[in-house]
């Protein structure tokens, strides 16, 4: 038989659970990698590099979103469709999905069409990508979904004392570059969607936090993740150091 619903959550463990999160995903900012990558000084050519990876970015978090639905319980897998509509086919909030959103935005910050279709990752962020899939494939399935959901509320502003990674990003190109922020269309909305996306994953993984072991392997999740994100902020870092020093 199909399972539809699942046991009741430990609200004492989710409430712990929910700070601890939290606290994890707040401690990003003060990491070295993330450190590194927000005090590199921007150019035009550095953020432009910054943004077309943020499109394989992109492409990447669709994956692992995909194998986390379909490993997911049925209730699971609705929550998780509901998410993936914004980013796969239409975000109302910019007016299409976030793969175009994200193309848009390096576009402007004046990449060309051609650069965006010939570019790849580099390999140290090729390979910070291969591990969240990792995650995503080989994590419990609980495990998994706190891991997606854990980029999501590193970036949710309502959350982040200093705001999300979207947020401070955004800041520092308009700052550093003198760009307009409204022409950074991809920042902008993923400071509006990752809040609604964080709460709505949250909702999945706090009723599904039970005992003990369902919120060791939901914690489990988020620290493998916050370890690649790291990883990842590390290599877009040392990108832009490779363009200052060409």
């Amino acid at each position: 038989m199909i399972q539809t619903t699942i046991a009741k959550a430990d609200e004492k463990l989710v409430d712990q659970f929910d700070r601890e999160l939290t606290k994890i995903a707040q401690a990003q900012f003060e990491s070295p990698e993330f450190k590194l990558l927000f005090s590199a000084p921007l150019t035009m050519e550095s953020a432009r590099f910054v943004a077309i990876q943020f499109v394989f970015y992109n492409v990447n978090r669709r994956d692992g979103w995909g194998f986390v639905q379909a490993r997911a319980p049925w209730a699971i897998k609705k929550i998780v469709w509901e998410h993936e509509m914004d980013e796969l086919h239409h975000d109302p909030r910019g007016g299409a999905d976030h793969l175009v959103l994200m193309t848009k935005e390096a576009l402007a910050l004046g990449a060309s069409e051609e650069e965006i279709a010939n570019a790849k990752p580099t390999p140290l962020l090729e390979a910070a990508q291969i591990a969240f899939v990792h995650i995503a494939m080989t994590h419990p399935w609980l495990g998994a979904l706190t891991a997606a959901h854990f980029l999501e509320r590193r970036n949710n502003s309502d959350l982040m004392k200093g705001g999300g990674f979207s947020a401070r990003w955004k800041q520092k190109v308009a700052k550093e570059l003198g760009v307009d922020p409204k022409s950074l269309i991809s920042s902008n909305v993923h400071i509006e969607a990752d809040v609604a996306h964080s709460d709505s994953i949250w909702e999945a993984i706090a009723q599904s936090v039970t005992d003990e072991e369902s919120y060791n392997i939901a914690l489990r999740g988020a620290k493998a993740c916050a370890v690649i994100d790291r990883a990842y902020r590390g290599a877009l870092a040392h990108g832009i150091q490779a363009i200052e020093t060409e």
